[in-house]
């Protein structure tokens, strides 16, 4: 068998490349091109050599061009392009290929028509690392410091969500100087981590990520995922999994993640079973409690007593809105009905419900206790966006009055 991408040649030579393989190489190339005559520095190097590696062929994805005909093809082409795909292969390809791309970018260095840019990529010896934190814990980052070969140092920035069990949700690459400064944009709370523990967090939250990016969802929850795992740079990918292969194993993640969650059951049946205004439909309010229960657990720590202004916000914004039990107009695109996110009985039940089940953490959570008052008012701030939402959808101002009357029992 030969690789994908490739065919016998008739003279016994090397595999000639297909159409689609050689389409790679011809990207690759003029890519290397454009960055060459930028004069890029060491960071735009690192980032374009860690993206154009979707050009490469790996054993667990193998379209694109084998390592073999990018490194023949670089050292063919030669100068500081050549140098760049030589050392994009060194610095970030199939780790079986990585010898012979060094030995080659140092043959090419040799001889005097590389760039230092060039030879510094993937340079990295790991100095230090912070944990960044904003005011509730809630969103998080993790910044590791690298020195390069000329003393210089950048940062790799792992930003990593409250939601979807604590997922990886950005990764950026930044200098020392400006380094600080993104990293603890809106955070208020910094504290050092071992490198070990740096790796450690960053891997768990990455393997979420890669977890619930292969997960099946039903059609009811995909596109929810799908929004909460919107994630941003992607182009790091192969250079993040060189940076954290540099630190030292044996971490621990336990500064965010928790070993399980919380069993809650007792109290959310205490809750349920409580005397509940006459206003609150029952199909309502079971729909909210079996969203509240979901949303604790795809929190990072599990715990649906746990709650801040932000997990607020986006429960009552963006989660629960599209679970009411009540079926909306039929679809035009599927022919199904979906759920009618602005049903007065459900939205009126919820905000009922929902405030009472605040103070009912608060009792129950010294953290939620602490922070009652303001998410009470992140509710109420986001009670009147579902509102605006509904009477914008409806066209009509006067549709949706600011108190709902739910439907009759």
């Amino acid at each position: 068998m030969t690789p994908k991408g490739t065919r016998p040649s008739s003279n016994g030579g090397k595999p000639r490349l297909s159409p689609e393989a050689r389409y790679c190489l011809e990207l690759m190339e003029a890519s290397a091109a454009e960055l060459a005559t930028g004069g890029p520095d060491a960071d735009e190097a690192d980032r374009w050599a860690s993206g154009v590696q979707d050009f490469v062929a790996f054993p667990k994805t193998p379209v694109g061009a084998q390592p073999a005909h990018v490194l023949d093809h670089a050292r063919e082409l030669g100068g500081a392009a050549g140098a760049a795909m030589t050392a994009a292969v060194a610095a970030y390809g199939p780790s079986r290929h990585r010898a012979a791309a060094r030995r080659q970018l140092e043959q090419m260095a040799a001889s005097g028509d590389t760039p230092p840019w060039a030879t510094a990529v993937g340079s990295a010896a790991p100095a230090e690392a912070f944990l960044w934190r904003d005011e509730w814990g809630e969103g998080c980052a993790v910044t590791i410091h690298y020195e390069r070969s000329d003393g210089s140092r950048h940062g790799l920035v792992v930003e990593i969500g409250w939601f979807m069990g604590g997922a990886a949700r950005a990764l950026d690459l930044v200098s020392e100087r400006d380094g600080f400064v993104s990293a603890s944009s809106g955070r208020t709370g910094v504290e050092p981590v071992s490198l070990a523990d740096a790796r450690a967090l960053c891997l768990r939250a990455l393997d979420v990520l890669t977890a619930l990016a292969a997960a099946e969802f039903d059609s009811a929850e995909a596109l929810a995922v799908h929004d909460a795992l919107d994630f941003e740079g992607m182009d790091l990918g192969f250079l993040t999994e060189q940076r954290l292969s540099l630190l030292p194993e044996g971490g621990s993640d336990a500064a965010l993640f928790v070993s399980a969650p919380p069993d809650r059951s007792a109290v959310l049946d205490e809750f349920t079973q409580a005397a509940r205004p006459p206003n609150e439909g029952d199909a309502e309010f079971l729909t909210m409690m079996a969203a509240l229960s979901l949303f604790g657990l795809l929190c990072r720590d599990g715990d649906v007593l746990h709650w801040t202004p932000c997990r607020v916000d986006m429960f009552v914004e963006d989660f629960i809105p599209g679970r009411s039990p009540a079926d909306g107009p039929e679809c035009l695109e599927c022919g199904e009905p979906h759920p009618d996110t602005f049903d007065p009985a459900f939205m009126s039940t919820v905000e009922s419900a929902f405030g009472r089940w605040l103070r009912f953490a608060a009792e129950h959570s010294e953290p939620s206790k602490e922070l009652l008052e303001e998410n009470l008012q992140a509710a109420a701030e986001a009670f009147g966006c579902w509102r605006a939402a509904a009477r914008e959808q409806r066209g009509d101002r006067r549709s949706v009055p600011d108190l709902w009357l739910p439907r009759a029992s």
